[in-house]
C-alpha cells in the first residue's frame, strides 16, 4: 500500500478530531472526580432525585439528527470529565447570521446528585 493512501485518511481523522475539540462544549462550573455514567434529562422536573447544579455548558449544534446526536455525546463526555451525575438539556438558541446559515446552540445544566443525609 502506498504511504499516501495511509496518510490521507489519517489527515482527515486528525482534522475531524481537531474540529470536534475546537467546537466542543464550553463548561463553566465546579469539577469533581470523573464519573462513568451520566443521566440525560430534558427538564429539571423530570429529575427524581435531589440534586444541585454544579455548572453550565453551552454547545454548538446543527440542524440535522446526526449533528444533534454528536452534540449530545460531546456534552455527555464533558460531563463525565467534570464529575457530573446528570445533565439537563435546558434550552436551544438560534442565532441568525446574514452571511451564513443559522447557528444553533444548546444550554445544558450540569448536575450532581445529593447524597442522602447531605443538607446541601
Amino acid at each position: 500500500m502506498k504511504p499516501l493512501n495511509l496518510l490521507f485518511p489519517a489527515g482527515i481523522m486528525l482534522c475531524l478530531s481537531s474540529c470536534m475539540a475546537l467546537y466542543g462544549p464550553t463548561y463553566f462550573g465546579s469539577e469533581f472526580t470523573p464519573t462513568r455514567n451520566v443521566d440525560v434529562f430534558y427538564a429539571a422536573q423530570d429529575v427524581r432525585r435531589p440534586f444541585e447544579v454544579i455548572g453550565h455548558m453551552n454547545a454548538s449544534t446543527g440542524d440535522s439528527d446526526g449533528s444533534r446526536d454528536e452534540t449530545r455525546e460531546l456534552v455527555i463526555q464533558k460531563a463525565r470529565q467534570v464529575g457530573a451525575d446528570a445533565v439537563i438539556f435546558a434550552e436551544i438558541n438560534r442565532q441568525t447570521n446574514h452571511k451564513t446559515t443559522d447557528d444553533l446552540s444548546v444550554k445544558v445544566d450540569v448536575i450532581k446528585y445529593k447524597k442522602t443525609g447531605d443538607p446541601h
